[in-house]
Parts: C-alpha cells; sequence; structure tokens
C-alpha cells in the first residue's frame, strides 16, 4: 500500500501538467505599462559586450536607449548575487530591449521591473513585490476519508437477524489529510523554486487553515492551486 509520504509528489507531478495560469503582479501605473510595452518594441541593431560588467552594460544601455535603469543593490544583496562579479561577453543584432535584459539577467537569478518609469534592477524574488499575509481555508481538501460498510437494506424483513456492526474505518493512505501536507504540495505547484529562496516568504498550517506569507502575484496563484488540490482528494 503507498503510503501518504509517497503520494504526495506523485500528485505533484500531476497537477503541474495543469495550466495555474499567469501570475499577475500588483496592479501597475499606465505609464508603467506602457514603457514595460515599449522595451518589448525597441529594438537594438547591434550589440556587443567583450568582458563588460553589469554596470558598464547599464551604462551603454543608458546611452543606446535614453532609458533609465537602477540597480537594487539591497535586494541583491539579500538574495546573495554578486553583481558586481558578472561579466558578459556577446553579440547579437537586430535584438529587443526586453529580450536582451532576459539574456543579462535571467542566468544570474535577476530580473527586471518597471516601476515609476525606471528599470530596476533586482533579485527574481524581489520583482515580485513585497510579501502580505492572507489566510486560506482547507478544511474542504483536509477531511478525513473512511471505509464506511453500510448495513444491508432488507425490505422484507421476516426472520431478520441483526448484523454485527462494522465501524468505520479511516483510510490510512490518504496523503492530503493534514494541513502539513497541503502546504508542502501548494510550495510544489506555486514557484516551487523561490520559496526556499526568500526567508519573506513562508506558509503556516493547521488542518483547517493555511496563513501564506507571500508577494500579491504569489497569492493570485494559491486559489487555483487549491482547487486543483482539492479536485484529487
Amino acid at each position: 500500500m503507498l503510503r501518504p509520504l509517497l503520494l504526495l509528489p506523485a500528485l505533484a507531478a500531476l497537477l503541474l501538467v495543469l495550466p495555474l495560469g499567469p501570475a499577475p503582479h500588483a496592479e501597475p501605473r499606465p505609464k508603467d505599462v506602457a514603457l514595460a510595452r515599449t522595451l518589448r518594441a525597441q529594438r537594438l541593431s547591434k550589440v556587443e559586450f567583450k568582458d563588460l560588467g553589469l554596470g558598464d552594460a547599464l551604462k551603454w544601455l543608458r546611452v543606446a536607449t535614453g532609458r533609465n535603469f537602477f540597480v537594487k543593490q539591497a535586494a541583491l544583496a539579500k538574495a546573495g548575487i554578486e553583481y558586481n562579479d558578472i561579466r558578459y561577453t556577446m553579440s547579437f543584432e537586430d535584438v529587443s530591449l526586453a529580450s536582451l535584459l532576459d539574456m543579462l539577467l535571467e542566468p544570474y537569478g535577476m530580473a527586471w521591473v518597471v516601476r515609476d518609469n525606471v528599470v530596476w534592477i533586482t533579485s527574481k524574488a524581489d520583482s515580485y513585490g513585497k510579501p502580505v499575509t492572507r489566510m486560506y481555508a482547507i478544511s474542504h481538501i483536509t477531511w478525513q476519508k473512511v471505509d464506511f460498510i453500510a448495513p444491508e437494506i432488507n425490505l422484507n424483513p421476516s426472520g431478520f437477524i441483526e448484523e454485527e456492526y462494522v465501524p468505520e474505518v479511516e483510510v490510512e493512505d490518504d496523503p492530503l489529510a493534514t494541513g502539513d501536507a497541503v502546504a508542502e504540495l501548494l510550495r510544489e505547484l506555486v514557484l516551487p523554486e523561490q520559496w526556499a529562496q526568500n526567508d519573506d516568504w513562508a506558509i503556516r498550517a493547521t488542518d483547517t487553515y493555511l496563513v501564506v506569507r507571500a508577494p500579491p502575484a504569489v497569492h493570485a496563484q494559491v486559489p487555483g492551486a487549491l482547487a486543483r488540490i482539492a479536485s484529487m482528494k
């Protein structure tokens, strides 16, 4: 018989193939939306970096594009990213500014976000926004399954002999009977690489509620993930 801990990875693998939808961020300002759209449309005819640091690459981009770039040093330091040690040697032709930024930043756990008409260079975790705390009911997931043996229904009970009562028996291989199990599966479904990397993100569990501390963009995915977990009960 499969035990609950063995079933959780299988459930996670199955649920990961189901789409959770995009991860919307906090409502952006119209000017920021317009600038982000411009970064995706703006193209650079030729880019060539030879052993160039991130700071120098951003200075080059300021001159080439006229955009404002700013490095959130505290956020990068918190994530353990030594951006001064990063060097780039690359050459591109006819590349969008957004694509170039992705190629510069993503391999090193960084990301870019547009706020207040500035392109901020920060850690991937920080790019999701500041964490907030919300509660989610999970009793519809953690209810205990039981095997119930119903008595035989005899519509002609002549000579009826009462059968011995057989009590309900809890199902032992239910992998979703505890809040901790639900929390573990939720971490596997919603940005699994980020929970361990960011101390500000946390999930506390009882068998009735989850208390989740995470950015709004992460919370936006939680109801859908819980609904998919509940569908597997």
